[in-house]
């Protein structure tokens, strides 16, 4: 826990370079999957703009989206259309290393189902998952889903959104949920009495949540 919002996202972005550098090591390759919201981009800005970060191989960076709404890549909403712009034009990340969901098609599962598997499966029995996941506090709303054909991708149940799985989310290396300030809050006030919202419990990787103390209700002091 962060006495602050930026403590808090400072933790997350320092545990996230020593990842991503030890997967580029390791692989050849990092392997990043974010949920999009305000504090997810806030990481993102931070680890763009922050000078202890600047040597994260962005070079060697794949993004892939958690959820994305029905809508086509290059919408102002879509959330790869924020990560090109926040991380993968200042990181200078190659354009194919960039993996839009496309909701909006009746085969937008299966498509990205695949291409996970294109790129994580030539990887060693036991390594072959995401090396890292950003949640952020719309967490309750997405909940893990299963896909009934057994896919990583599925959609919600009114099939407003495309999801990745909880068995896909479950495998990763490790996963991070950020919730600060009055959104971090009410994640918090959400799933403290529910833990079925979430619907993570990592099999061999680890799960870690990055709260200031305002969102801890350690902290009556309203967020500036």
């Amino acid at each position: 826990m962060g006495e602050d919002e930026e403590e808090a996202l400072d933790m997350l972005a320092a545990d996230l370079f020593v990842h991503a550098s030890s997967c580029v090591s390791s692989f050849g390759h990092f392997h990043l999957a974010l949920s999009h919201g305000r504090a997810q981009e806030r990481v993102m800005m931070k680890l763009m703009t922050d000078p202890k970060y600047r040597s994260i191989p962005w070079d060697r960076t794949h993004l892939w989206s958690v959820a994305e709404q029905a809508i086509e890549p290059g919408h102002p909403e879509h959330s790869m259309t924020h990560w090109d712009e926040l991380a993968a034009q200042p990181g200078e990340i190659p354009l194919d290393q960039l993996h839009a969901m496309q909701a909006h098609r009746h085969d937008g599962a299966e498509l990205y189902h695949h291409e996970l598997i294109e790129h994580l499966e030539w990887r060693e029995r036991g390594h072959d998952r995401l090396d890292y996941v950003i949640l952020g506090s719309e967490l309750p709303l997405l909940r893990g889903i299963e896909d009934p054909m057994g896919r990583l991708v599925g959609t919600s149940e009114d099939h407003a959104w495309l999801m990745m799985t909880r068995r896909l989310l479950n495998a990763s290396r490790s996963i991070a949920v950020v919730g600060i300030g009055r959104s971090g809050r009410a994640m918090i006030d959400c799933v403290r009495d529910n833990h079925e919202l979430i619907g993570l419990e990592p099999a061999g990787g680890t799960l870690r949540w990055y709260l200031d103390a305002y969102a801890c209700r350690c902290s009556d002091e309203e967020p500036m």
